[in-house]
């Protein structure tokens, strides 16, 4: 069982979970930092906006005169209004700094004090309102945002200062709204997202989840076991590779169970038959005068067991990859000439017709050892199904578009099924399970020579029809142009016993 606080599904979801709250957090301090920045920008810019104000109602009605014997008391009221207007306070100060009057009535108790020195000082050396924020704050548990400016006369004298300020409780408030509001949708925005992101994790790891109980249950020995492909997605490959795993593992198992079987049987018969001629020999049972004639049966079949052990051998090298290639330029009709000499006892005894054998020159460029082995093996399993009287045919032409030499051999009989050709070449199969009982051979051949053929850079293929004839073709790479030199190595060549039936053809 998997531990799903370790599964791909947990993972994922809270991986997801906390991306998503990292990233609320980060947009949120961004957002309230930008925003506060935004809030006292503007805040600043409307007390800018009230101290030029002031100022211009001074000096246009009061010409800048802001003792109160002056007649400032009339501009209290248009104070009052720009500063309810803009939520702010305003203090008005004359040229020494002492406060004249203000619009906050907690204020105007201040009137007759001097405003800091820090502030007028301030204050006199810009043209324009300065920030006075820092000052007004310091001798103040509660913060503000305050300007303050200077008010010239004509004669660039000092008649008075002018400066409005803010709590920053209103920009407190804001954020406080600001961030419930925010706090509330990140919430909202988190529980759907994460409810997004179990679905989707869930609706991913499901199919991860079934492959992987499909992949315990066929270690388990259940090579039955198939996943159900959905989509077309990452996943869906899997799901679909797994399955063709499962198939060639199958089929594996299929193939080695009747490769048990056939084997025991190719072994258990020509043992049993060794055995019993050793003891009739050895116990007397057979007289003297007969034993070379079932000593000669006995040779048989050591030799037919000396064959299959070849054979599965043979497997073993192709499986391993230690089937070593040895290319070389030769007439393939030298190695078909060979095979087919080989053969002329069997030929003979059943009556055998050899057609279309017209050896002429047709280089090929492979392993003289391995073609001979595929000619072989072809030509064995042609003459195990050809009935007495029977035919056997050889063909070899050029295909020039593909540069291939093409080979073919045919032979009469009860022909192959059509929904047995796909599985001709695969190993340790036999077209009719129960003839095969009395047939030679353990299904090998045929995977042999195909394999052979593609390591050649060729292809083989069947065609069959019943009650007429089968047809094994495979082509072989082309070997040099004419005019090139072309270099025949020697090779190994089986003694051909000689017949009338077949003629060797001469060297070219």
């Amino acid at each position: 069982m998997y531990n799903r606080n370790k599964s791909i599904a947990s993972r994922f979801f809270v991986t997801i979970t906390l991306l998503i709250v990292a990233n609320v957090f980060i947009f949120g301090v961004t957002f309230v930092l930008f925003a506060n920045r935004y809030f006292e920008s503007e805040r600043m810019n409307v007390l800018n906006i009230c101290v030029q104000s002031v100022e211009k109602d001074l000096i246009s009605n009061f010409n800048g005169n802001v003792k109160r014997d002056g007649g400032i008391g009339l501009l209290e009221d248009d104070m009052q209004l720009i500063a309810d207007t803009a939520q702010s306070i305003i203090i008005l100060a004359d040229e020494n700094g002492t406060i004249v009057t203000a619009t906050n009535r907690y204020a105007k108790n201040f009137a007759g004090r001097p405003m800091p020195a820090l502030a007028t000082e301030a204050a006199k050396m810009a043209s324009v309102p300065v920030n006075l924020s820092q000052i007004f704050s310091e001798n103040h548990t509660e913060k503000y945002y305050a300007v303050g400016k200077a008010i010239f006369d004509a004669d660039n004298s000092i008649r008075g200062y002018v400066f409005a300020c803010t709590s920053t409780k209103h920009i407190t408030l804001f954020t406080n709204a600001l961030l419930s509001m925010f706090i509330l949708a990140s919430s909202v925005m988190v529980l759907v997202s994460s409810v997004v992101a179990l679905v989707v994790t869930s609706h991913m790891t499901t199919p991860l989840r079934k492959i992987a109980e499909a992949a315990k249950r066929f270690s388990q020995g259940d090579l039955s076991v198939r996943v159900k492909v959905e989509g077309a997605d990452e996943v869906a490959h899997l799901a679909t590779t797994f399955n063709n795993m499962a198939e060639f593992a199958d089929k594996n198992e299929t193939s080695r169970s009747n490769f048990v079987a056939n084997i025991a049987h190719e072994l258990r018969t020509p043992m049993t038959s060794i055995k019993g001629f050793v003891d009739g020999i050895i116990d007397g049972t057979i007289p003297p005068e007969k034993q070379d004639t079932y000593l000669k049966i006995v040779s048989s079949e050591v030799g037919r067991l000396a064959r299959l052990t070849n054979s599965m051998l043979d497997i073993s090298k192709l499986d391993s990859g230690e089937f070593v290639m040895n290319v070389s330029k030769y007439n393939i009709w030298d190695t078909i000439s060979d095979v087919a000499f080989a053969f002329e006892s069997r030929i003979e005894n059943a009556e055998i017709q050899v057609r279309g054998f017209m050896p002429t020159r047709m280089m090929v460029a492979a392993d003289r050892d391995i073609i001979h082995q595929v000619v072989y093996n072809i030509v064995d399993n042609a003459l195990k199904f050809t009935p007495q009287g029977g035919y056997i045919a050889f063909d070899v032409s050029e295909d020039k578009t593909a540069n291939n030499i093409v080979v073919k051999i045919r032979n009469s009989g009860e022909g192959i099924a059509q929904e047995a050709l796909p599985y001709i070449f695969e190993r340790f199969y036999k077209t009719d399970a129960s003839r095969s009982v009395h047939i030679k051979g353990a299904g090998i051949g045929m995977y042999i020579a195909k394999t052979l053929v593609n390591r050649s850079g060729g292809e083989i293929h069947v065609e069959s029809e019943l009650g007429e004839y089968t047809e094994f073709i495979f082509t072989v790479p082309a070997a040099a142009e004419k005019g090139e030199r072309i270099v025949e190595p020697k090779a190994k060549k089986e003694k051909a016993p000689k017949g009338p039936r077949l003629k060797a053809p001469k060297r070219k």
